[in-house]
């Protein structure tokens, strides 16, 4: 049913001044190393078996074996910081942790990785103490490194039994109190009116009796942890509907993060990490399998406590698991989070080296805009290559065997990580070219490796390790990585910079970035083809002079055209010369042109904002809307800083965000207006028009 919802004005202000303010984080430009600490260096052999007699089955410790613990440790993380701040890198993500429970139930692998964890508020012994991690994070500060510890809120270490693991509906077993009283979970969820855990009975509330051995029953800290009825007890997670967040991940505890007791709980934990060990951001496990309401109120808590101990921007990358941006947005705009980690780029990324499919990256910036509202950008996406689950950017490349060109391939794929959007983490171990497979197969030693396969395996750049140390070998990737984080630290437009795609088809990527700040603009350019290639695109200034800053490519401009030569598997970072001699006056016109707010065809509870710039490469577009919300005051609902890119003309050039219609007084006829800020400060206009109706 069409309804009359809101008569708008869009007034454009074209302004050569500074950028529009927005509560978004800001990039602050760094670029992670991401460690699996038991894996990386064994700094201290007295802790390999964590204080366990020396036997596999009560340790957790074989280093022959793939699945156990290996003996990497905290102090080796320490004595390696200076390895990874010489490799050009401003922060190291770490693998969770916390005490774990050595063993899975069946023996076959211990918690080495440590996703299993029953002491949230301890260090795990096989990896040191918390006097060690505090002294870690001190010397990782005092060498200008900041320190991202992952986490984990979804579940513990399985210890919880049932007796049969298949998972109960909600619909067929709702919780029910003591008395018998049905819960509605969704209604009550991080309310005051959970009802508290006096409320809830093993025997009648839950669908399936939770059973825990008595040599387990206080095997977690803090105490909290250890009563069974701060669990979902559904049975295992099917990963459809509503067993997403209710179900056991893989068997492991699934915490009731709806009660209050587990959103506080976790709230005072993670509060005292970053009160007592000065960690400057999580990267969170799992985040899609816990509900809203919880990320709700915990993020917001830990952004307070952090801002309390001076870090005014702590960073927390979500896990949600899925190559579309739709997906991830969600998390963004729906449950508080600043940041979450980019499988879609990931996924593209491995498309266009294997698959030439270069124009996915068109469609996946253009999906940029979805993350866009008041607080939030695609600006701190976390960008990788690969990872401990899913395999590295080696095992994607040769998965088999080294081909000739593989290693320009792993080249190509780094370049395009530090160069482009976003936060990016390296994969340990990446730097000396390891392939593999995914989960344990991607986990290997950088230490001698007493895995026999590993000793044997194909390496990109290099030969097997054999009983090396990874440390004491060389390899092009380290110079390459080094390089591209060498001038992305010191090169704001890289990565704090506006992006744009010029040319995205045929195997070839070619993309601006530009900084209003210090007025740097870099052009680069990537060929996923094993033949040579030339492309052509045109610009909004002509004759700029350019210098080559890496790669093996070549860049002309003549007029406002550019051309660039790339050689197979071939890239090209190229920035402007702070003396060029372009003439901006040549350029033509801006023209604006409106369109009309429309809903979003693939989410009915938002509308679309847009407005086209033409003959301008950079602009900062800020929508802003006055209505009874905002007192009659201007508030931005988001700020677009790419013009969108594709060969469909409805979108091409178009700057974009989505509001939800919830965001809006629909009643009080809002007004709206655009905000934009040119890059190219010769030109001053101003332009205004009014829109029709929005017919739901």
């Amino acid at each position: 049913m069409k309804r009359f919802l809101f008569a708008a004005l869009v007034g454009i202000l074209m302004i050569s001044a500074n950028q529009p303010v927005s509560g978004a984080p800001e990039n602050t430009g760094d670029i992670i190393y991401f460690v699996m600490t038991d894996r990386f260096f064994n700094g201290n052999t007295n802790n390999d078996l964590g204080g366990f007699a020396p036997d596999r089955s009560k340790s957790g410790y074989d280093p022959t074996d793939v699945g156990f613990y290996h003996g990497g440790d905290i102090a080796g993380l320490m004595q390696k910081i200076p390895y990874i701040k010489n490799l050009g890198f401003t922060a190291i993500w770490i693998t969770p942790v916390v005490r774990q429970l050595p063993l899975s139930k069946d023996g076959k692998s211990s918690a080495y990785h440590g996703y299993w964890g029953v002491g949230f508020d301890e260090i795990d012994p096989h990896l040191g103490t918390m006097q060690e991690f505090k002294e870690f994070v001190s010397l990782a500060h005092q060498n200008s490194l900041k320190v991202i510890l992952d986490i984990v809120v979804n579940h513990t270490a399985n210890v919880i039994e049932v007796k049969d693991t298949s998972y109960v509906p909600l619909a067929t077993k709702p919780y029910k109190t003591a008395s018998g009283k049905r819960i509605d979970l969704n209604k009550v969820a991080n309310t005051e009116t959970f009802p508290p855990l006096s409320q809830w009975s093993l025997s009648k509330s839950f669908p399936k009796t939770p059973i825990v051995s008595k040599n387990l029953k206080d095997v977690k800290s803090p105490s909290w942890l250890n009563d069974p009825r701060n669990y979902h007890n559904r049975g295992d997670s099917t990963f459809q509907g509503e067993s997403i967040q209710l179900g056991d991940f893989f068997g492991l505890d699934d915490l009731m993060t709806e009660s209050p007791i587990v959103t506080n709980g976790f709230i005072k934990v993670f509060s005292d990490w970053i009160i007592n060990t000065g960690v400057d951001g999580f990267r969170i496990d799992t985040a899609r399998h816990v509900n809203e309401g919880f990320w709700r109120q915990f993020l917001p808590a830990m952004r307070a406590v952090a801002k309390s101990q001076g870090k005014n921007y702590f960073p927390m990358w979500g896990e949600v698991y899925d190559a579309e941006p739709m997906a991830t947005a969600y998390w963004v705009r729906q449950a508080d989070y600043s940041e979450v980690l980019d499988f879609a780029f990931q996924s593209r990324t491995i498309n266009f080296i294997n698959q030439r499919k270069a124009e996915q990256f068109g469609e996946l910036f253009n999906d940029d805009d979805l993350y866009i509202s008041a607080n939030s950008n695609a600006d701190n996406l976390g960008t990788f290559l690969g990872n401990h689950d899913m395999g590295r950017i080696g095992a994607f490349i040769a998965p088999n065997s080294v081909g000739a060109d593989d290693l320009k391939k792993d080249q190509l794929a780094h370049a395009m990580l530090l160069t482009l959007r976003g936060i990016p983490s390296v994969y340990y171990g990446d730097e000396y070219g390891l392939t593999g497979g995914d989960d344990k197969e991607a986990r290997q030693d950088l230490f001698p490796t007493q895995v026999k396969k590993w000793q044997t395996q194909h390496r990109i750049g290099s030969e097997p390790i054999g009983s090396a140390s990874s440390f004491d070998t060389n390899n092009p990737l380290i110079e390459t990585i080094k390089s591209l984080n060498q001038l992305r630290v010191k090169s704001p437009a890289l990565y704090r910079g506006s992006q744009r795609t010029y040319y995205a088809k045929d195997g070839v990527l070619a993309f601006g970035r530009y900084d209003l700040v210090n007025n740097s603009r870099f052009i680069v350019a990537f060929n996923a083809n094993s033949t040579a290639k030339s492309v052509k695109f045109d610009i909004d200034f002509v004759n700029a002079a350019w210098q080559s800053r890496l790669g093996n490519s070549t860049l002309v401009q003549n007029l406002n055209s550019i051309s660039i030569d790339l050689p197979s598997f071939g890239w090209g970072v190229f920035e402007m010369k702070p003396d060029t001699s372009q003439d901006l006056s040549v350029s033509k016109k801006v023209k604006i042109l409106l369109d009309e707010p429309k809903i979003n065809i693939d989410r009915r509870d938002q509308f679309v904002l847009s407005a086209k710039l033409e003959n301008v490469d950079f602009a900062t577009v800020d929508f802003q809307i006055k209505d009874d919300k905002s007192g009659g005051n201007w508030r931005s609902v988001g700020i677009d800083r790419g013009a969108a890119f594709s060969a469909d003309t409805t979108i091409n050039n178009r700057y974009r965000v989505f509001p939800f219609l919830t965001q809006v007084d629909l009643k009080s006829n809002p007004l709206f207006r655009v905000v934009a800020t040119l890059y190219d400060k010769s030109i001053v206009t101003s332009e205004s028009k009014s829109l029709a109706n929005l017919n739901p």
